[in-house]
């Protein structure tokens, strides 16, 4: 059943339209929570405080904040239109972004063609909360139709106009998608007001609305509907609070013909914390999550909590798209306002009769809705029920994130090996899927264990032929949420990201700080090998940064920096001064995963590197395909020759073993002596004992390249 869950919520957050309204809303946050502080600091609930506002400058401050409310809440739905469009238009338009923005502009243009009036006007209100069901329709269908007339069906026949400029003419190419995009909408617009008789699609729609709730004002049964339907858009990534305000306004208005249920019970008793009543999401929270990060999520939103400020913890927990946390957030709320709405009934508690702001604080918004303590303990009452409804439910989704981690790591790690045995360099920082999501959240944590110098570094020992240890080569053995990640494939990330650099001396700085120790425990011509790519070894700055960090701890001589064959060193101007800057402080450098590269032979035939370790490949192919024999013999020959030292990787046998002895080549490297482990174990290294008696190494699982 878990398992189910996981791949659910991987097919989902995979799903483009899906994906790409959640993604939107997420992007206008920002917006929406300027909006919402500027309209908690103009209806704050206290007196003085009112007073100050409208004496002050003659009103100053309160034209202030309805100038920010109008510029953010006022135009959200146009705002929205060009988020989603932007993700949404993410994969349709490849890399060419000016397409992308041209796509956004065509959206926002058919949107506002499909909100003309009845009578051809069109007001302000409409760019507003009033207008989010139009704005999400028409930025995904726009976008679709945008693209499918660009790159289909005016494919042949784009309008290429003359210039230097490349974007003026991307412009110009677009013209004909732009205006038949336009023009459907416009007429859609005109049909829906024939047919239906409506001024637009979103009048159609509130329509449709307000008759779901059949207009039993007095009766929980609309206010059942109306929370259901409004968390339900909550946990589809759709701020259900703007979407459904027109139906609120209406249908719950507030007033003496209103009933029990108002729009201002609603916000009251039923929305503790904002949609969800997530006031008892962020208690439970508190109460039993394990994760360092939902507490910290908790702690940041409790606050605005208790303004029923909500977007922070919806969005970032999350509860949108969450199978599991969406039973209580749907079911809360409705249990809420039942047991207020029988507080009432039953006489206990006096109706609702003031009109309370939605950003009046808890509890104190009890009180001034029905003028009696009796409305703020009602609230305690369903603060503690629901709080107890979303514990089970809290536990529940930890354990299951706990276990999608894991299968989201496994999923990235897998396509990660596919395109690098293709050849492919993919970027997942950039995609907006499962894949870039964990990988997003890998790169977080990478920084900061990198900023703490708390990346784990293990040594696989290098051993000669009479069983001696040698050397090490240093390898970065990172874990992300308890599981330990390819090693390639955290270079990768932070490659993408920019915190390569930071990586490299981070596990540098470990290297030359351990070498004392591993001088002492194997003697003082021990060599510690640790990765590098060409692009470091061409830098001057991280060469003299090397150079002074290894003279100042006293390690020069052990050092050594290997760089992988697959870079390539030619056209890099620095490197051959480099090198020879590093050889002139004791320094030495080694061609890693060697096969004969034509660039690296120039530079051995010039003695610049020391050492050089066999493409892993060619070793455990040696006792099978005799030209990987005669390549490495050929390599082993070539080192006596020119005086550099041959080592082999992935010995995992004694039978590879002594096919190397064969062909010259006397240093070892593999799960035959001992896999990578932690300083400490390789301090106490020994020669396995069954390679006395020339039997075979442990039985152990393939080695994991690393750094």
């Amino acid at each position: 059943m878990i398992g189910t869950i996981r791949k659910a919520l991987y097919a989902i957050e995979n799903n483009t339209v899906l994906s790409a309204i959640k993604k939107g809303f997420l992007l206008v946050i920002p917006v929406v929570l300027t909006g919402s502080f500027a309209l908690l600091l103009l209806n704050f609930p206290a007196a003085a405080y009112q007073d100050f506002l409208a004496a002050f400058g003659g009103g100053i401050l309160v034209s202030f904040l309805n100038f920010i409310i109008d510029s953010t809440t006022g135009f959200l739905s146009l705002y929205l239109v060009l988020a989603i469009s932007y993700f949404y238009s993410d994969a349709l338009a490849g890399e060419n972004f000016t397409l992308r923005i041209v796509s956004m502009v065509a959206a926002c243009a058919c949107f506002i063609a499909s909100f003309g009036g009845e009578g051809g006007s069109l007001t302000l209100s409409c760019f507003g909360t009033t207008g989010v069901f139009t704005a999400m329709v028409c930025s995904v269908l726009a976008t679709r139709l945008f693209f499918a007339l660009d790159l289909g069906a005016f494919r042949r026949y784009r309008s290429y106009s003359a210039g230097n400029d490349i974007h003026f003419r991307s412009s110009m190419s677009a013209i004909l998608p732009v205006a038949v995009c336009i023009v459907v909408f416009a007429v859609g617009n005109l049909l829906l007001q024939k047919l239906f008789h409506v001024g637009n699609l979103n009048d159609l729609i509130s329509g449709l609305l307000f008759r779901a709730f059949g207009g039993l004002r007095q009766e929980p049964g609309n206010g059942v509907v109306f929370l259901l339907l409004l968390d339900l858009l909550w946990v589809f990534g759709i701020h259900g609070g703007n979407a459904l305000d027109p139906v609120a306004q209406t249908v719950f208005a507030d007033g003496a013909s209103a009933g029990v249920i108002s729009k201002s019970f609603l916000d009251n008793f039923a929305v503790l914390g904002g949609s969800g009543a997530t006031l008892c999401l962020v208690l439970a929270l508190l109460i039993v999550s394990r994760q360092k990060g939902s507490r910290q999520l908790a702690y940041s939103a409790a606050p605005l909590a208790l303004f029923n400020i909500n977007e922070i913890l919806v969005f970032g927990l999350p509860v949108v798209l969450n199978p599991v946390l969406a039973v209580p957030f749907i079911l809360t709320p409705i249990v809420s306002m039942l047991v207020s709405y029988a507080a009432v009934i039953s006489g206990w508690m006096p109706a609702v009769q003031a009109t309370v702001n939605w950003t009046t604080p808890v509890f104190f918004s009890g009180y001034l809705a029905t003028g009696s303590w009796k409305g703020s303990a009602v609230q305690l009452v369903t603060v503690a029920l629901g709080t107890l409804i979303y514990l089970p439910f809290v536990r529940l989704s930890e354990h299951i994130q706990e276990g999608r981690e894991d299968y989201l790591i496994h999923e990235l790690t897998a396509h990660f090996r596919d395109q690098e045995q293709s050849g492919g360099r993919p970027r997942y920082l950039e995609r907006n899927g499962s894949l870039g999501i964990i990988a997003k959240g890998i790169v977080s944590q990478l920084r900061t264990d990198v900023r703490a110098d708390a990346i784990p570094v293990f040594y696989q020992p290098q051993v000669d032929a009479d069983g001696r240890v040698v050397g090490a080569e240093a390898l970065l053995r990172w874990e992300f949420g308890g599981s330990r990640l390819y090693p390639p494939l955290v270079v990768a990330l932070a490659q993408e990201d920019g915190c390569f650099q930071d990586l490299t001396w981070s596990i540098l700085n470990t290297v030359c700080r351990d070498i004392p120790a591993l001088r002492r425990q194997f003697g003082d011509h021990i060599h510690v090998s640790m990765n590098i790519v060409a692009d470091q070894l061409d830098n001057q700055t991280f060469t003299e940064r090397v150079i002074h960090l290894s003279e100042e701890l006293g390690v020069c001589q052990n050092l050594v920096l290997e760089v992988t064959e697959e870079t390539s060193l030619a056209n890099l101007p620095n490197i051959t001064a480099n090198i020879e800057r590093f050889g002139a402080c004791g320094i030495v450098l080694a061609i890693d995963d060697f096969s004969m590269g034509q660039t690296s032979l120039n530079y051995l035939r010039n003695n610049r590197f020391r050492y050089v370790k066999l493409d892993g490949g060619l070793v455990l192919q040696v006792l099978e395909n005799s030209r990987s024999r005669e390549i490495i013999g050929s390599i082993t020959a070539l080192g006596n020759s020119l005086g550099f030292q041959v080592i082999a990787e992935f010995v995992e046998s004694v039978a590879i073993r002594d096919a190397l002895l064969e062909l010259g080549c006397t240093m070892f490297q593999g799960y035959l002596y001992s896999p990578a482990v932690p300083l400490a174990e390789l301090l106490s290294f020994a020669l396995p004992a069954v390679l006395a008696d020339e039997g075979e190494g442990p039985n152990r699982p393939p080695p994991a390249p690393g750094i």
